[in-house]
């Protein structure tokens, strides 16, 4: 992969773009445009936070270990901080939650989804325990 490439990879991270569908109900689910579009215009959907943050997710780094779980943390709390900013910008009368998830064993993981009426987050890290996960959860 050349560093063009590299780079132009990075753009929905660096500069997050978004589209909005509606569901039977005419809920707007936000969703990250990642040049996929999924098509959910009109679905019946019975979980809106489990829909958008399951199709709402970048793993960022792979087993990055125990020596560079600090870098890694830095980097990801940053882009989740900058992720929410631009979702409040473009959304502002919604709410949102985006979740940084680093476990230095396997992926580190961003994600964010509304935050529904009579619907629980996607992560409850007050209950979560895994002592080889970090959870930080980024609220508007």
């Amino acid at each position: 992969m050349t560093r063009c490439e590299y780079l132009e990879n990075l753009l929905p991270i660096i500069y997050p773009n978004f589209y909005v569908a509606k569901d039977e109900d005419s809920n707007e689910l936000v969703f990250w445009d990642l040049g996929e579009h999924h098509i959910l215009n009109k679905a019946k959907i019975a979980d809106k936070t489990q829909c958008e943050a399951f199709i709402n997710h970048i793993h960022l780094f792979n087993k990055v270990g125990i020596k560079n779980k600090n870098s890694v943390i830095k980097i990801g709390v940053n882009i989740a901080k900058n992720l929410l900013k631009s979702l409040i910008s473009i959304f502002p009368d919604k709410k949102f939650v985006v979740f940084l998830e680093v476990n230095v064993n396997d992926s580190t993981i961003i994600r964010f989804h509304q935050i529904w009426e009579n619907e629980p987050l996607y992560i409850d890290i007050k209950g979560f325990k895994d002592k080889n996960v970090e959870i930080f959860e980024f609220k508007n």
